[in-house]
């Protein structure tokens, strides 16, 4: 379990950083330099990576720039949770592989209640509390790459991995009681598009599609309403959008692009997620700049 402290808990979340073949052209350079100068800045209690940390189509051998990411973040000592976007695994690499690397990552958290679906997706929990109490939970599920079977556009969660999440939520609900938790994946939910209609800061620059989210709803938004825990839900993918919305009560945020060496027109940075045993608040902040935190109504 990670420990809040009386004035709250602080996620920093990274999103697309995607870091590509060596030798490093000057935008990764950029990236890691901006890493290695923010980081320490947010000083963070965790880091959540949610996809995309590297490109692997037509890079020759993708795993060095994933080693490069390894090593910084093995400089810096901040706990990591990490999950995987549609261009980690293309070609050579494999979500089998991405863990495999992921294991040389020193400060990585304890996984809890880990499960890999039938294709290899990973799910689990990250655990949050004070005196020993568990407070907030994070769900961390794999949203996958590219659509399967004969469905065009992108991957969603799977049927098996929401299963997985009733029952660990309904495991926690016996062990811990009501807590107040987050859910983070790398490709947007299908409801991004309602919660986009109902904007409360940020941008949605993203054009052709404006929410490039899968075609197959498989339902997880439904079940995390229903069960009225979560204060908001986190994903990347889209560059141009950084925007937090609102949808049924629940929070629909996109973190904000973080490394130079992708599309976008979005300034760079990260998003500060503030928790605390009963609320959440976010803000979107460019690399060495500030902002003005939203606050999560759910939960008041």
């Amino acid at each position: 379990m990670l420990t809040m402290n009386e004035q709250g808990f602080k996620i920093l979340q990274l999103t697309d950083i995607h870091i590509g073949e060596a030798p490093f052209n000057a935008e990764d350079q950029a990236t890691f330099a901006a890493l290695k100068e923010n980081i320490p800045l947010v000083n963070p209690d965790l880091i959540v990576i949610s996809g995309d940390l590297i490109w692997s189509d037509g890079v020759d051998r993708p795993q060095r720039g994933y080693q490069a990411l390894v090593d910084i973040f093995n400089e810096l000592d901040y706990p990591l949770a990490i999950t995987y976007g549609n261009h980690d695994s293309e070609q050579t690499l494999d979500r089998s592989a991405l863990r495999k690397l992921e294991t040389g990552f020193t400060h990585r958290v304890t996984k809890h209640h880990a499960y890999v679906d039938p294709r290899g997706k990973e799910s689990y929990t990250v655990e949050i509390g004070q005196a020993g109490k568990i407070t907030n939970v994070l769900y961390i599920f794999d949203s996958g790459d590219n659509a399967p079977f004969d469905v065009e556009g992108y991957d969603w969660v799977s049927t098996e991995a929401i299963a997985w999440y009733e029952a660990t939520h309904t495991e926690y609900l016996r062990t811990a009681g009501q807590t107040v938790d987050l859910a983070f994946l790398h490709i947007p939910v299908p409801e991004y598009a309602n919660a986009a209609t109902h904007i409360v800061s940020g941008k949605w620059w993203e054009m052709n599609p404006r929410i490039a989210s899968p075609e197959l709803n498989t339902g997880l938004f439904a079940h995390l309403r229903f069960n009225q825990h979560i204060a908001g839900i986190f994903c990347g993918h889209d560059h141009d959008n950084n925007f937090e919305g609102r949808y049924m009560g629940i929070p629909l945020v996109y973190g904000n692009v973080s490394g130079y060496n992708c599309y976008g027109d979005l300034p760079r940075g990260y998003r500060v997620i503030n928790l605390t045993p009963k609320t959440m608040e976010t803000v979107t902040q460019t690399y060495r700049d500030g902002g003005t935190p939203m606050q999560s109504s759910w939960f008041d």
